[in-house]
């Protein structure tokens, strides 16, 4: 359709006689470039019948903004009034709530096309909240319809009546709307109309506060978009079909920091290659892309591949190359879709269609068979530059992936606030001489130093194993004393003693006094955890609520939910990748209090949100526990600093019946735990004091200097 003047406008429009959707909503968005929408009680739903419409309008490269005010219960005009100073974090809740009892396939279905929208940065949402006489929230809502489409030539359509962007508004109950056309409006009734949506758009309305909500929107409705099904008619940009990526280069918003762009010149200096050893949370990906987009604009054509080690860090870089003008092939899931893909994408290379290919794949997807088939001829045919960019860069090192790993891409770009592999110094080797060694590193106390990450406070909390668990602690000492009175070295002792290290850890990791302490902490808390993590090991613990012997997560998850009466679930191996999302989604938008992670969220995942982090099992290795708390101490609005509770096992005393070999064995086990305790105290706002108390542990085991 043309223009909003080639559509035949009713005077008013009403149920039974017309369909409001079909016959007025639809055509008038097929002609829109821009539609305004103030609605008292709105719900995505209801904007979702109109999708076709949606599409559309977005096809033409057209807006939404949309202005409407949530339904608030007495409990949330208090949670409102106690976060005053925030209000837009409280509001994300609230809304959240209603979006999480959305289950209907359809309505999920109809959000898709809302969703894409929302990513593709062309919905624009305010959320209008009640004032009383005073300046404070109120409950009552803003009950104000307006509507106005305009098209290309100016032409105006607004509408006023009683449906609201709601299901029932728009479908099920007897409703009526009058409409107005700018071309036949002697009274200026479509020109009032616009300055009141304008006064609202603007905050400049008498007795309402209008909050800017359109990034808040597009995270929580981001759970409704299925990557593998856009609507039809929204921009190519935003689907899944070929396009010409010479566009490729940085938001305009965006502005490289000095240390990356140091990043940067680093990397070029050596030659083309190289490791960046950046703090979790410093912008490592944003770094990348725009280290890429440099080396695509001398380098064409050229294929960016990216190779990550999960599922979930793959979709955030897919979201972060959007901004920079990229559509890459996800190589992850379904394997023949991907593979025409690939092939089609260095074919639009090969004839000038195209001068940048990206690509996405997991580890598993790159080492595979299928996927060396294709890229690998295309690597040694040099007749296109490839970019191989690994975000952490250390899981490259695994024997089962090495050998993937092609000599002739030879611009190679590695990523990893650790590089190192523990306890693997060939696998390290590798993965250094491979992409050329670290030219460049960005420490978290930097980041700290800098802003990039947070601040936190750290509150290390001693446990004490049970009698039974202090007698089988023991009995793995003694023999894993004989091991360290035969052998010289580490390596040598876990050779031999695997099997009791493994057990010793999960005994420590496991301590059912870890859930006492962690109820102690809970409930001394001046009030409940929000967005928070508690990190569980993979052992079994006593259940603090039934008494039985159960897995350490089902039992931190059930005192959580259970006597704390926390909204947590569990991320594992065993939840499926889009719980996993959605999970993630509900945590961000406030509808979930915490995640019961055992490690799969040790790597990548970017959760900026997250405040409060609970360890009740962590291993020595340093990558690990480096990557956990700058997980925790990624920026984000409203957020001012992080928590961390750390829960580790005492070593009980062994009495005199065990030499001197046994206590120096002991003391370096105990010398390895507390090193890393020891160093996140160093950087907490609180650190001497949570240093001094442990000062007793300390000179027992002679390790003041640690």
């Amino acid at each position: 359709m043309g223009q909003l003047t080639d559509i035949p406008i009713q005077l008013s429009y009403r149920t039974g006689r017309d369909d409001l959707v079909r016959d007025f909503l639809i055509p008038c968005m097929q002609a829109s470039d821009l539609y305004r929408r103030a609605a008292g009680y709105f719900t995505s739903s209801g904007l979702a019948l109109a999708a076709r419409g949606v599409a559309s309008l977005a096809s033409r490269g057209g807006r939404i903004r949309l202005v409407a005010s949530p339904h608030l219960q007495p409990e949330d005009v208090e949670a409102l009034q106690s976060a005053s100073d925030r209000p837009a974090e409280a509001v994300r809740a609230i809304v959240s709530k209603s979006l999480a009892d959305i289950e209907d396939a359809l309505v999920k279905n109809r959000l898709n096309a809302l969703a894409w929208l929302a990513a593709a940065g062309l919905l624009e949402i305010k959320l209008a909240l009640r004032l009383d006489s005073q300046g404070r929230y109120a409950r009552g809502i803003f009950h104000e319809k307006i509507g106005i489409f305009s098209d290309s030539e100016g032409n105006h359509v607004a509408f006023s009546g009683s449906s609201n962007e709601t299901a029932g508004g728009l479908v099920e109950n007897f409703e009526s709307i009058k409409a107005f056309c700018s071309w036949r409006d002697a009274e200026g009734r479509v020109e009032e109309e616009i300055g009141n949506f304008e006064a609202l758009w603007n905050d400049a309305t008498p007795g309402l506060q209008v909050l800017e909500f359109s990034k808040a929107g597009r995270d929580l409705l981001e759970r409704y978009r299925d990557p593998n099904n856009p609507p039809p008619g929204l921009p190519k940009h935003n689907v899944n079909e070929p396009r010409d990526t010479s566009q490729f280069q940085p938001p305009r918003s965006f502005n490289l920091r000095p240390y990356q762009e140091d990043a940067i010149k680093a990397w070029s200096k050596a030659g083309g290659k190289g490791i960046l050893a950046m703090a979790t949370g410093s912008g490592k990906t944003l770094t990348a892309l725009t280290l890429a987009s440099k080396v695509a604009e001398k380098n064409h054509p050229i294929t960016i591949l990216i190779v990550c080690p999960f599922k979930n860090l793959c979709r955030q870089w897919i979201r972060e190359m959007a901004a920079f003008g990229l559509n890459p092939v996800a190589c992850f899931e379904g394997r023949d879709r991907w593979r025409a893909e690939l092939e089609e994408g260095y074919q639009r290379l090969s004839i000038g269609l195209s001068s940048v290919h990206a690509i996405v794949a997991t580890n598993a997807t790159y080492a595979s068979d299928s996927f060396q088939s294709i890229i690998g001829p295309r690597v040694s045919s040099n007749a296109v530059h490839h970019l191989l960019i690994a975000d952490e860069v250390h899981n490259l090192g695994a024997e089962r992936i090495k050998e993937a790993l092609l000599d002739g891409i030879t611009l190679r770009l590695g990523l990893s606030a650790t590089p190192e592999r523990h306890h693997d110094p060939e696998g390290t080797s590798f993965v250094l001489d491979y992409f050329g060694g670290i030219v460049y590193e960005y420490s978290l106390s930097e980041a700290i130093r800098d802003g990039r990450l947070c601040q936190y406070r750290y509150h290390p909390v001693p446990v004490e194993l049970t009698d039974e668990e202090a007698c089988s602690y023991e009995e793995i000492t003694t023999k894993l004393g004989k091991f360290f009175a035969a052998r010289d070295s580490d390596s040598e002792v876990q050779q031999g003693a695997m099997h009791l290290l493994i057990k010793r850890a999960r005994l420590l990791g496991g301590a059912t006094n870890k859930i006492t302490a962690l109820d102690n902490v809970l409930s001394s808390l001046p009030e409940k955890p929000r967005k928070a993590i508690f990190y569980c090991g993979d052992g079994l613990t006593m259940d603090s609520i039934t008494d039985k012997e159960t897995r350490q997560i089902h039992a931190v998850s059930r005192l959580l939910g259970e006597k704390h009466g926390l909204r947590v679930r569990n991320f594992t191996f065993r939840e499926s990748t889009q719980e996993r999302e959605e999970i993630l989604r509900d945590l961000a938008s406030g509808f979930l209090d915490g995640i019961v992670a055992i490690r799969c969220l040790d790597e990548g995942i970017d959760l900026p949100e997250l405040q409060m982090g609970f360890l009740l099992a962590s291993s020595t290795n340093p990558r690990q526990f480096i990557q956990r708390r700058g997980r925790l101490l990624r920026n984000s609005p409203g957020k001012t600093r992080a928590v961390i509770y750390d829960f580790f096992v005492s070593p009980p005393d062994l009495g005199g019946s065990h030499d001197d070999s046994t206590f120096n064995m002991e003391r370096r086990f105990f010398q390895r735990e507390l090193s890393r305790i020891v160093e996140f105290c160093q950087m907490a706002e609180n650190g001497p004091e949570s240093i001094n108390r442990l000062h007793a542990l300390r000179l027992k085991y002679n390790l003041l200097a640690t």
